[in-house]
């Protein structure tokens, strides 16, 4: 024995191999290149069900459930001499001999097994049961994802919260250009006390208003909307801007959500420029005029509301046409290790270089003013900082060099002229910012006004003709008036078609009147404009996007054969001139009436009430029509409003 244990550096044999049937992991020990099984202790036989003859056989034979699980592949490369480590890696032995796999995780090592002179005659294999440490890790982490799904549930809820009490819109003026944008901080993920607002009051004016509440979350969003509301009554009830800020200020008092909030309210005279500001303990405006001069008005902010401050003094300037003013929450300003006055250093720089910089017209930076500078200070401030660590609110008010133009047309009445109307109408909405909603709603109320007066206009003395007016009056609605100088025929009632263009019309304006005299009729159409506010919430600032021109003038139709059926892909306006194009189309596509029929209606610009009565007649005829629309589309809202929702598919079905 003396003899033998000179050739074992690791120590007596005898106790060498009690360790070895004693280790707490997992030792396979195999021979030759059928992996002959010649050592594994205890643990590892028990892994596999202390099979019988285990020792001396082929592995591949002794656990065969292995095959497909990528260990014999592993096994036969540290035979080649690669050796392989595997984490927490999940293998399924049949433990029971019933045929039912079991799962262990393992943690392993496979190695060469070398003879002296350095030639592979085996492999050995170590391995750790991890299954126990996978199991607790895993509950971890279902824990820790249950519970951040809930605190971003909780999150949403709030910033949904925030957003419902926020305006969705604000208004577009003819003398004022306005916009907000609203950033909730990236370190809170959660809605805080930020509100503006802007209010058209009586005597052409408009308030402008931003605060800010103490705090973060529901009660602090809460209280936001309630000082909201009562700053709004008081202005629309007529009151002062000191009256409307002695209400705030009593109302703050009575409840601890709402006492300490701070804010600042702006009275803008358009005709005169004249501007009255006053402040509760809030930041004051900031004017940038036409040159990118940049002035903080001198405010003497009374203390924050419902703290039994004194009254708020009321600054008065007077801005020039071409003046930007800015109103902001301390978020905007306030930077750790940094002072205010810095902070508003670069608020101003910021907000110069945004007002005068010549920007290529490729560029993703909006194309109005207000809308521009909001979105470059955002970005640029957020960029020096590196995030928000509190809630920012900045609105801009712009002063227009002139007032918007009305627009007057007088075209004749002929269906050629449907095209040059959608087109100088879209080019006026554009010059006074209405929103992509609104102008696809006006776009196609006129086109169906038009297409009446065009159909039914009668004169026997001279040319048929027919004039369209829009203006937009001081409190940001738009007057549509399409008039004729004959008789409409009376309506015929026809469910499959006639007398679905003024239905359309009132579901897509506020507000129809038809009137016929016996010079001619007139349809006045009154439709309020919003621009939608930008409420974000994390660090991130969302890429501004060009509005996309709801007007094509061309129509273009694509047939597209699958076996499950064909589809149509219409783009363009489908007006009275184009839907016999349609109509030919359709019917050339439905020849044999074997398969599905979709027409794709997605790109569609202008969906006529004569595409509506076709869509309705094939309807009937066609068993198997569809018609596919984006959500949200112009061509959807149209067809819900006529009664085709039933054919509604959204785009890229199948065949049905």
């Amino acid at each position: 024995m003396a003899e033998a244990n000179q050739h074992w550096s690791s120590g007596d044999p005898r106790k060498v191999l009690d360790a070895f049937e004693q280790l707490p992991g997992f030792v396979w020990v195999f021979e030759g290149p059928d992996l002959r099984v010649v050592a594994a202790n205890p643990e590892v036989r028990a892994a596999v069900g202390n099979r019988s003859d285990l020792i001396g056989e082929p592995f591949k034979q002794a656990v065969p459930e292995l095959a497909g699980q990528h260990i014999f592949e592993l096994l036969d490369q540290a035979l080649h001499g690669t050796r392989t480590q595997g984490y927490e890696q999940r293998i399924l032995t049949d433990r029971h001999g019933d045929g039912k796999l079991e799962e262990t995780f393992y943690t392993f090592d496979i190695a060469p097994w070398r003879d002296p002179g350095g030639s592979i005659h085996g492999v050995i294999v170590q391995a750790v049961d991890a299954t126990d440490v996978v199991t607790a890790r895993r509950a971890a982490e279902s824990a820790a994802t249950t519970s951040e799904q809930r605190y971003r549930r909780a999150a949403d809820l709030i910033l949904e919260l925030q957003r419902s009490l926020l305006p969705e819109v604000l208004p577009v003026l003819p003398r004022v250009q306005v916009a907000a944008h609203y950033l909730v901080a990236g370190s809170d993920l959660v809605a805080g006390g930020d509100w503006f607002d802007v209010v058209p009051l009586p005597d052409d004016r408009i308030a402008l208003t931003v605060g800010d509440v103490v705090g973060h979350g529901a009660a602090a969003a809460a209280a936001m909307g309630q000082l909201r509301t009562v700053a709004l009554q008081a202005l629309r009830s007529g009151s002062t801007l000191s009256q409307t800020l002695a209400v705030l200020d009593d109302f703050a008092g009575h409840s601890p959500a709402t006492r300490a909030a701070t804010t600042c309210i702006a009275v803008l005279h358009p005709v005169t420029g004249t501007l009255e500001v006053a402040s509760h303990a809030h930041p004051p405006p900031l004017l940038v005029d036409a040159a990118g001069n940049t002035t903080f008005m001198p405010l003497t902010p009374a203390s924050p509301l419902g703290t039994r401050s004194d009254p708020a003094t009321v600054h008065t300037t007077r801005l020039t046409a071409g003046d930007v003013v800015l109103l902001y929450t301390d978020g905007l300003i306030e930077r750790p290790h940094r002072s205010l006055r810095e902070g508003a250093h670069s608020l101003a720089t910021a907000a110069s270089a945004a007002r005068h910089d010549t920007l290529h017209e490729n560029t993703t930076v909006p194309d109005r003013l207000p809308d521009r500078i909001c979105t470059l200070v955002t970005e640029r401030l957020m960029l020096a900082d590196g995030g928000y660590r509190d809630d920012i609110t900045l609105l801009a008010a712009y002063l227009l060099p002139e007032p918007v133009t009305p627009l007057h047309l007088t075209l004749s009445a002929e269906p050629t002229a449907l095209r040059p109307l959608r087109r100088q109408l879209t080019d006026w909405l554009s010059t006074i910012g209405a929103s992509a909603q609104d102008t696809s709603d006006l776009i196609h109320a006129l086109g169906e006004a038009a297409g009446n007066a065009i159909e039914h206009a009668q004169s026997s003395d001279t040319p048929a003709a027919f004039s369209v007016d829009a203006v937009l009056d001081d409190d940001g609605v738009v007057h549509l008036t399409c008039a004729d100088r004959g008789r409409w025929r009376p309506a015929v009632p026809d469910p499959g078609g006639r007398g679905r263009g003024l239905a359309m019309i009132r579901g897509l304006v506020d507000h129809l009147d038809v009137v016929r005299t016996d010079v001619g009729t007139s349809l006045h159409m009154r439709h309020r404009l919003g621009r939608p506010t930008t409420v974000t919430s994390g660090a991130v600032h969302p890429t501004a996007t060009r509005r996309r021109d709801p007007t094509v003038d061309e129509i273009s139709i694509h047939v597209i054969e699958t076996p499950d059926g064909k589809t149509l892909e219409v783009h363009g306006p489908v007006d009275m001139v184009t839907t016999p194009r349609l109509h030919a189309a359709i019917l050339q596509a439905n020849r044999g009436g074997a398969l599905p029929l979709t027409i794709d209606v997605s790109a569609v610009s202008h969906l006529s009430s004569a595409a509506v009565q076709l869509l309705h007649h094939l309807a009937a005829d066609l068993d198997r029509l569809r018609v596919a629309a984006e959500p949200g589309s112009p061509a959807e809202a149209v067809l819900t409003l006529t009664g085709l929702q039933d054919l509604l598919t959204p785009p890229g079905t199948p065949g049905l």
